[in-house]
């Protein structure tokens, strides 16, 4: 008999919870694990699952909402209740008094963040923590700060990484060139790329600052930054203000990833606080040299000069030397492509949902 989950998230926009938990759905065997899934904000979908997705038409701040995990629970007689992000994973925590299925914190990073809503989110937390049956983290680096901080008992806590799609992120299925003249890039553009969320903990800004100095040393060197955010705008501004919005190109949100991604000569994660990274390692599975400030999950698998630069400080000025010593060094840059491709053998769309699946089963003996 399978067991029944239901993935409650805030919505499924662009963002690694989401993809995360479209490689499960789309990938777990439904003899096995009969999954649901329930975004709180249905209206907007980047991230099309196909499964058993409930859409109701509350708007963000209507308690219905809380009140259709009850009934949906009881519906489709739950086991087990995994929840995604803040709003979904509070929700959940307190339906645990009206419902008694087991819940799974599936925390991706917004136990970082700044601010009210996170504030309190983390209160919640430390309070009713024991209610959750398990925690799941994707790196190693937040399961330590859900015991130093948030006071969660290590028995609790399953790490399991976000997965790359090695069908998508290939790089034998896409060809540079035409990839390059797509997005009208030359043959002798030096391209340095970025993908992600817009916001001051990506460090995107930090890049912008690197091209005067990069560009003072050649004219070829080209930023793209494929993503959207609320820093977009200032970051424009920024370009414009160095005078090198002619060299900066800023994409917007891309559902060609790998293709631009294929474009690129170095891959640059200047993030200043980061859970995991998964755009990091899609990089690294597309064969481009990677350079990473190293910060948080990033650490567990970017490995200084073996997988990826790691910088010294997270600095326009190291951003610089770096980009120039990869720019330079082509055996360099073969070694740590090399190496880090192999190392992406270990963060498989397989070995995630395993991982699941056998938590799934560990939680329905407890």
């Amino acid at each position: 008999m399978s067991i029944k989950v239901l993935h409650v998230i805030g919505s499924l926009g662009c963002g690694g919870a989401q993809v995360a938990l479209k490689h499960l759905i789309e990938n777990m065997d439904s003899k096995e694990v009969e999954a649901f899934v329930y975004p709180l904000r249905s209206k907007e979908i980047l991230i099309p699952i196909n499964g058993n997705v409930i859409k109701y038409p509350y708007h963000n701040y209507d308690p219905r909402k809380f009140f259709a995990v009850l009934r949906l629970c009881k519906k489709y007689n739950i086991d087990i209740l995994e929840a995604h992000l803040t709003k979904p994973i509070m929700g959940c925590l307190f339906a645990n008094f009206f419902r008694k299925c087991k819940v799974i914190v599936h925390e991706h990073g917004p136990v970082f963040e700044k601010g009210l809503q996170y504030s309190l989110y983390r209160f919640v937390l430390r309070v009713l923590w024991r209610r959750a049956a398990a925690f799941v983290t994707v790196s190693h680096y937040m399961a330590d700060y859900l015991t130093r901080r948030v006071g969660i008992t290590h028995d609790r806590i399953r790490v399991i990484p976000n997965a790359v799609d090695f069908n998508i992120f290939n790089p034998q299925r896409i060809h540079k060139g035409p990839a390059r003249q797509k997005l009208g890039v030359s043959e002798q553009d030096i391209v340095l790329g970025f993908v992600g969320r817009l916001n001051r903990i990506k460090g995107v800004d930090l890049l912008v600052k690197t091209m005067p100095s990069l560009l003072q040393q050649s004219r070829r060197y080209l930023l793209l930054i494929a993503g959207e955010g609320p820093e977009r705008k200032s970051l424009e501004v920024l370009a414009q203000q160095l005078h090198v919005d002619d060299r900066v190109r800023f994409l917007g949100f891309c559902d060609n990833v790998p293709e631009i991604i294929a474009v690129f000569d170095i891959g640059l994660m200047p993030s200043r606080q980061e859970s995991f990274g998964i755009a990091c390692l899609e990089i690294m599975r597309m064969r481009v040299p990677i350079i990473s400030s190293g910060a948080g999950g990033m650490a567990e698998y970017v490995i200084d000069k073996q997988t990826g630069l790691i910088l010294k400080e997270n600095s326009p000025e190291e951003i610089c030397r770096c980009v120039k010593l990869l720019s330079e060094n082509q055996q360099l840059c073969s070694r740590l492509v090399n190496a880090a491709y192999k190392l992406c053998e270990r963060f498989s769309i397989e070995e995630y949902v395993k991982s699941h699946r056998e938590m799934y089963e560990e939680v329905m003996r407890q």
